[in-house]
């Protein structure tokens, strides 16, 4: 699949695997090159080293750097590290947080975390409402507006329903936002038997996967764009394209070198197994 994604001739990419010395990095250089194309630029060496061993590439991180400084593959995009700071102000007496920082999943529809991101268009400031299944680290349900208020966060968790039908005893957690405090998003998550879970006042590092993901989306398509989106309509495009990417083709360092989608889909296939054995 990835010799399709990276537009490789499989023949000559076999050909090059049974014998590297012919024409030394030539195939490997080229492979390296498509993979870094298809990644529009944004994988550095690690991940480069991680879609290159999919393939059945041996070489190690140092070599694979070492190539992209001689092809001049330069990733296009920084992370900012964050300091994590533990001196966060008390919750508020109504929010809990059940999370607690723990944003691993055993499986999927277990864990949610949720925040919104404002982005800036020509007819006014678009709000990205987003839900993140944690298990994976997949963006399943997400919804934008003009508006930021308690029907865009209440609408999200209906594309969320729609997608996974049940989400009882599920922990959704997020920020505490007067989006998510709304006497109605409350009542709604209530009756459907979820669990509800609040940051800490002033403390995005509870909510780092949420944070995190926007960071991501920004670095790596919006300020690269070069332009301000004409409207909502634009910016939904964007956006779309962007999950599509991330959850389908952009792999990750945390899920040893898979896509949230290939992460997902190993386990339901290990749990059909698994069934079948027992049954």
């Amino acid at each position: 699949m990835l010799c399709k994604i990276a537009e490789i001739d499989r023949s000559n990419f076999y050909k090059w695997l049974k014998n590297p010395h012919i024409d030394a990095y030539e195939g490997f250089d080229n492979t390296l090159k498509n993979i870094f194309n298809m990644s529009n630029k944004t994988y550095g060496y690690r991940r480069m080293h991680l879609a290159m061993k999919k393939l059945g590439f041996k070489q190690n991180e140092k070599i694979v750097r070492k190539r992209m400084k001689i092809l001049d593959l330069k990733c296009e995009i920084r992370q900012n590290k964050k300091k994590n700071n533990n001196n966060n102000k008390e919750m508020n007496s109504k929010c809990t947080n059940y999370l607690k920082q723990d944003f691993k999943a055993t499986a999927p529809n277990k864990k949610y975390s949720v925040d919104i991101t404002y982005l800036p268009t020509k007819k006014g400031m678009v709000y990205l409402n987003v839900i993140i299944d944690l298990f994976g680290k997949i963006p399943i349900a997400y919804k934008s507006s003009y508006s930021c208020d308690s029907k865009l966060a209440e609408e999200t968790i209906d594309v969320l329903i729609n997608k996974r039908k049940s989400i009882k005893n599920a922990i959704i957690h997020s920020d505490q936002g007067v989006t998510y405090l709304s006497k109605s998003y409350i009542e709604k998550l209530s009756k459907l038997k979820v669990i509800r879970s609040n940051s800490k006042k002033g403390c995005p590092y509870d909510n780092a996967c949420s944070e995190n993901f926007f960071s991501i989306f920004k670095i790596e398509k919006l300020y690269r764009l070069g332009y301000i989106p004409a409207d909502k309509e634009e910016m939904d495009e964007i956006i779309e394209q962007y999950i599509d990417f991330y959850t389908n083709r952009r792999i990750s360092i945390s899920l040893g070198g898979l896509t949230p989608k290939e992460y997902y889909d190993n386990y339901i296939e290990k749990k059909k197994r698994l069934t079948k054995l027992v049954s």
